[in-house]
């Protein structure tokens, strides 16, 4: 397990191609697990900014990697098809769709529909569908697109493929859920104090420091979790960014997955196949 390299990712749900995008990535030592690099990039350029790290083993995402399957059944009949029988067949549909064809689709549906993942053990996630904001209808189009790019000989997507030897595994993980599982709370501003930097970096500043205290707070409960290390030269990226700090708690996910994967349901406990198409939501438990 030591030097084992995971990273986490956190890509935005704009309008914009490409989107802007945050990257995380850390080591396993043994003092914990340690944060190498924190870097602003974008979807375009991901896949080249993972291919830097060679022995990268695993990285959580966070944005929906596909579709409920009420909506791939309507959209395999609007483009005259049988339905959908593996999600690399609704992702490379989707490489071909603009995206205002895409919303147009979608509204037309007229529901926001959850994936069982969304609901699964009493999670209340927003459906990959919703168009008001947060516009998850953008980051799902995106992030979708954003796996496609990836090289297959490299990566495989959970639980959509099958593992490939000595290669990265690529999770769907959503930050929010592993702060509910560190019990570390994550307070929304009120609108007045959004436009407040110094409130808000001061937030930013005490959910990290909760994240370098969590061994320390709950060493009995999560014996078996890494503890978290971050050098103080990347402390400003995460004190004047929400998106780093979500890479960052991607990251962290990941790490605590590939250290402890018995924290994690299994995708396929849940005996509802339609994960095959809808996919999972990686959550400690």
């Amino acid at each position: 397990m030591r030097d084992k390299i995971v990273a986490g990712a956190d890509l935005t749900g704009s309008k914009e191609n490409p989107n802007e995008a945050w990257l995380v990535v850390g080591r396993f030592s043994n003092l914990g697990f340690e944060i190498l690099e924190v870097k602003k990039t974008s979807s375009h350029t991901l896949n080249r900014d993972l291919a830097e790290h060679k022995t990268l083993s695993a990285i959580g995402i966070d944005c929906p990697f596909s579709l409920p399957t009420a909506f791939l059944d309507f959209l395999a009949s609007k483009k005259t098809k049988k339905n959908y029988q593996s999600w690399q067949e609704v992702v490379e549909e989707l490489v071909f769709i603009p995206f205002d064809e895409f919303t147009a689709l979608a509204k037309e549906f007229g529901k926001e529909a959850k994936r069982i993942t969304d609901t699964a053990g009493g999670a209340t996630a927003l459906s990959p569908l919703k168009r008001a904001n947060p516009p998850m209808l953008h980051l799902t189009y995106h992030g979708m697109r954003t796996l496609s790019s990836l090289e297959p000989s490299r990566y495989f997507v959970l639980p959509f493929q099958s593992a490939i030897p000595f290669g990265c595994a690529v999770l769907e993980v959503q930050p929010r859920e592993t702060l509910k599982y560190l019990s570390i709370a994550d307070a929304v501003f009120v609108t007045k104090e959004k436009h407040d930097e110094n409130l808000l970096e001061a937030h930013r500043d005490k959910l990290v420091q909760n994240l370098l205290k969590v061994k320390e707070r709950k060493a009995l409960t999560l014996r078996e979790i890494p503890s978290l290390i971050i050098q103080k030269s990347f402390m400003h990226n995460f004190r004047h960014s929400d998106r780093a700090i979500d890479a960052l708690i991607s990251c962290y996910t990941t790490a605590i997955f590939s250290f402890a994967p018995t924290h994690f349901d299994d995708p396929f406990d849940s005996d509802a196949l339609e994960v095959l198409l809808e996919g999972w939501v990686y959550r400690a438990k």
